[in-house]
């Protein structure tokens, strides 16, 4: 089910600065600076494995039921040292993402530099990136995407309905990886069959309790970091209107009030639009390697950017796939989100309170999201090039 491909020069360099910017990294392996969402984690793992307590039956569970194994696997194996496991094995899992990135790279052809969001991540994203589990995920798209690109069709589609199950957003991609299919009803049956094999015994156990943790993360409010709430912040800061933080649930800092309710009705809605935009207008083209990978990229870069959530370790997803994205505009999106990468840390960690305070980290966290807006422009670019490709062989 994985194809390991065959170590190179490049492959070994690429994964030694990985293994350093883990090392240095502030909050990395080598720090116990923010150790953030993993005392969630532990929490829940522990409950499982030592108590026997089931998730979503007898306990609350913010997370999607896939993550279950995730938070599980270290208090089973090293449970007096359950954060350094679990930061080693998300270094494992974006190590995976820079092998996978580099064998994807070199099928299209993509400039092995473009790929230094990818190799840096960790000293980029800092302690948001070892102490959450979106390396998982993220490695895991890359996978499918790997699989879809070789032709192993029943091998993407299982990636693809695990990821979606882990974490949401590799569904996304599913749809494009569906239209590359020559058998779809099969590609659509190992999806779904994949993901339930994880989300059906926890539902069996608890539906509602599983529906529970899947409302209470549909009906969140606006959160502080999204691009809706940087331009309310904005506007806050220069006195235009007056906007305040309130404890969002599940555990999220978030903006209160009507406007703010308003715009992150309006920001999910926009973020599902510019993915199906993204979907039918791979479909509607040629079907080229390039572009199903760049399509990959714009359909979760909108999921990710245009939402009414954005935390700073959603940049994890957007990271491993943005930059292997083909073309100028490929290689400008990948440079645009290494700038966008750079202010996150000053966004979030600089000042732990900033945001809420409305102090400088409020035009950090606008040139952030700015940027990463230009990402989207660019991989839009990218993808629609075919029109001018098309248009130029007809003449």
């Amino acid at each position: 089910m994985i194809r390991v491909p065959r170590p190179t020069p490049a492959t070994a360099f690429a994964l030694l600065l990985f293994a350093a910017a883990t090392l240095v990294a502030y909050g990395g392996l080598l720090s116990h600076a923010y150790p953030g969402d993993t005392s969630a984690y532990s929490l829940y793992g522990r409950e499982l494995v030592l108590d026997g307590r089931i998730p979503y039956r007898d306990f609350y569970d913010e997370y999607p039921p896939g993550s279950v194994p995730v938070f599980a696997l270290p208090a089973l194996l090293w449970n007096a040292h359950y954060v350094l496991f679990f930061k080693l094995w998300m270094a494992l899992c974006g190590a995976g993402c820079v092998v996978a990135a580099l064998a994807i790279a070199r099928r299209l052809a993509i400039p092995a530099l473009q790929l230094a969001p990818v190799i840096l991540l960790p000293v980029l994203l800092g302690p948001v990136y070892l102490n959450r589990y979106d390396p998982l995920p993220a490695l895991i798209l890359l996978l499918a995407v790997l699989a879809v690109v070789d032709g192993r069709e029943r091998t993407g589609a299982i990636w693809l309905g695990l990821g979606t199950v882990v974490k949401l957003f590799p569904a996304v991609v599913a749809p494009l990886a569906l239209r590359r299919a020559h058998h779809r009803l099969p590609f659509a049956a190992w999806w779904a069959g994949a993901g339930l094999v994880l989300f059906a015994p926890f539902f069996l156990a608890a539906p509602g309790g599983v529906g529970f943790s899947l409302w209470s993360q549909a009906k969140r409010h606006l959160e502080i970091e999204t691009l809706a709430s940087s331009v309310l912040l904005a506007g806050s800061k220069l006195g235009i209107h007056h906007v305040d933080w309130i404890a969002g649930k599940p555990g999220s800092i978030d903006l209160g009030g009507s406007l703010a309710d308003a715009l992150a009705t309006i920001s999910s809605l926009v973020s599902v639009v510019l993915v199906l935009w993204a979907i039918r207008e791979y479909w509607r083209g040629p079907d080229t390697d390039r572009r199903f990978v760049t399509a990959a990229a714009v359909a979760v870069t909108a999921f990710a950017v245009f939402g009414k959530v954005l935390s700073p370790q959603y940049l994890t997803w957007v990271a491993v796939i943005v930059p292997l994205a083909a073309g100028r505009n490929g290689a400008r999106a990948a440079g645009s989100l290494f700038a966008a990468l750079l202010l996150t840390q000053p966004a979030y960690i600089v000042d732990k309170y900033g945001l809420r305070e409305q102090n400088w980290t409020v035009w950090a966290l606008l040139a952030r999201n700015a940027l990463l807006v230009l990402v989207f422009v660019f991989l839009v670019r990218a993808l629609r090039e075919w029109r001018s490709s098309a248009a130029t062989v007809a003449r």
